[in-house]
């Protein structure tokens, strides 16, 4: 049995979901075709599809199916009837379908083990990449740290960026398929498809507002006033024990109506009147 590899020439950017249709089919616009999924072919699956092709075909595939030896089990047939077959093929990047002018179905030597079983989709060589990437906020540009990272549906975090908004994934070939989101408090969330050095930009949540902003003291201490002669001034309720009682000459307490109609909201809690003997009026530091 000869050799048999699918090599891709001219990977196409079309996106993956940007091409389903309705009705669940992927038709791409630019060769006006629809796509054949074939990720999940084994070897095997792969050979007999192309086999019943005469003319072009737009497909998806993985990578870990492309520029290798297929491995099919042992037949009395020659396979030299794929070597004028084209494919167009969309080979995997991060959520992009990606599709090819001809690429060429080739043939080249004996197959070196003729009892080989047929493998699942499974078995298939698995290729392990590095996707980089950069959070950003989209309105300022400003890298974003603390920025979590998980797989759909998953709830383990892959990855945190870090104070450059910058985040690193090890995957297999074929984690490519899946969708990844991106979360950090403040922003919503983004839900996407990763490609190398890809910039995700978060959009900060709107905070609204209701009504008008206003000061409201928790102070339930009444306005503590000093008087001597014409002269008067407000002191601390921390400090009223510094007044010798020796000091006063008498203490009148306003409550109610009378407090706020003579002092306003300053007196809402009560007001102390506390008037100062004349022999001690230099004791006090009345304000200007």
């Amino acid at each position: 049995m000869k050799n048999l590899q699918l090599i891709l020439t001219n990977p196409c950017t079309q996106q993956w979901s940007d091409i389903e249709q309705p009705d669940g089919k992927h038709h791409c616009s630019k060769c006006k075709k629809n796509i054949v999924d074939l990720t999940s072919k084994s070897d095997t699956e792969l050979a007999d599809f192309f086999k019943h092709k005469s003319d072009h075909v737009c497909g998806r595939l993985l990578a870990s199916q492309m520029n290798r030896d297929l491995i099919l089990p042992p037949a009395k047939i020659g396979w030299q009837w794929l070597m004028p077959l084209a494919l167009a093929a969309l080979a995997i990047s991060p959520a992009q379908a990606q599709k090819t002018k001809p690429a060429v179905v080739r043939t080249e030597g004996q197959h070196k083990d003729t009892n080989e079983t047929t493998p699942s989709s499974a078995s298939l060589p698995t290729i392990q990449i590095t996707i980089k990437g950069t959070v950003v906020d989209q309105t300022s540009g400003k890298a974003l740290a603390g920025v979590k990272v998980r797989r759909m549906g998953e709830e383990d975090i892959l990855a945190i960026t870090g104070s450059l908004g910058r985040f690193e994934l090890n995957l297999a070939d074929h984690d490519k398929l899946s969708k990844f989101i991106f979360n950090l408090p403040g922003y919503t969330p983004i839900e996407t498809y990763l490609d190398d050095n890809i910039v995700i930009k978060l959009i900060a949540e709107k905070r609204i507002m209701l009504g008008g902003i206003s000061t409201i003291s928790l102070n339930r201490s009444p306005l503590y006033l000093i008087s001597a002669g014409n002269k008067s001034c407000t002191i601390e309720a921390s400090k009223i024990g510094e007044l010798s009682p020796d000091w006063i000459e008498k203490i009148e307490i306003l409550k109610d109506a009378s407090a706020t109609a003579m002092y306003g909201a300053k007196g809402a809690n009560g007001v102390i009147l506390i008037e100062i003997k004349k022999a001690y009026r230099k004791k006090i530091r009345f304000s200007k």
